[in-house]
């Protein structure tokens, strides 16, 4: 296995710093208003041109609802929690 260049390794701790920010101010998931947030979704995935530091793209959501915006992204786009590649992620 590779190891992170610094640039990625410098970016990563940003993320892993914003991750514990994010969750701890949206305690409550941002789909079902129900389940504790445990998980950060960027609404532009990176190879799309989406900005993994970027608050106003990510949303906090449980595992299941996580799950769900991700195998179904057709209805997850209808719910705005996903982005084409060519639309504005903010």
């Amino acid at each position: 296995m590779r190891a992170r260049s610094l640039k990625a390794a410098r970016l990563y701790r940003q993320r892993r710093a914003l991750v514990a920010q994010l969750l701890e101010e949206r305690p409550i998931c941002e789909r079902c208003h129900a389940a504790r947030s445990v998980d950060l979704h960027e609404r532009k995935n990176r190879s799309q041109g989406g900005d993994l530091l970027n608050p106003a793209g990510i949303s906090c959501l449980c595992r299941a609802c996580h799950r769900f915006v991700t195998e179904n992204p057709l209805a997850s786009h209808a719910e705005g929690f996903t982005v084409w590649s060519w639309e504005d992620s903010a």
